[in-house]
């Protein structure tokens, strides 16, 4: 089962036609939280850390990678991971297609990464992000 988180940005993106996202992981070029080994152009969207939860205020911000692989020619997963900031960098404050409310999503880098190239010779760019999310439980508001 996906985290919802990712699964709404993903839907969210896929909204967008920047992706095309299977919740079965069995179709389409996007992922959560792992690199296939197919199809050659791919968007991975992982969660990870963050700064320490305040226990009483109602909101997370845990960070998002997306790691975009292409082709042999590096424009291709450049311009694509690109397409995917100028969605995401200042997104918020909006309610995901899983019902998370995002407040809001900000780069923490000016500019997609290369990450060099895989073992088959495809270009792979990153962009790192901080998200703002509405986290209301028992003890937060």
């Amino acid at each position: 089962m996906a985290d919802t988180l990712l699964d709404g940005l993903a839907r969210h993106l896929e909204g967008k036609a920047l992706l095309t996202y299977d919740p079965d992981g069995t179709a389409g070029d996007c992922a959560l939280e792992h690199m296939p080994s197919g199809p050659d152009e791919v968007v991975v969207l992982t969660l990870y850390g963050g700064p320490e939860p305040d226990g009483k205020l109602g909101y997370d911000e845990p960070n998002l990678q997306v790691k975009v692989r292409g082709t042999a020619d590096p424009q291709v997963s450049r311009d694509r991971c690109k397409a995917i900031y100028d969605e995401l960098h200042g997104l918020g404050p909006v309610t995901l297609p899983d019902g998370t409310q995002l407040l809001s999503c900000f780069a923490i880098q000016a500019r997609p990464a290369s990450l060099g190239v895989d073992a088959n010779g495809r270009h792979e760019h990153v962009v790192n992000y901080r998200l703002y999310v509405r986290s209301i439980t028992t003890h937060r508001v």
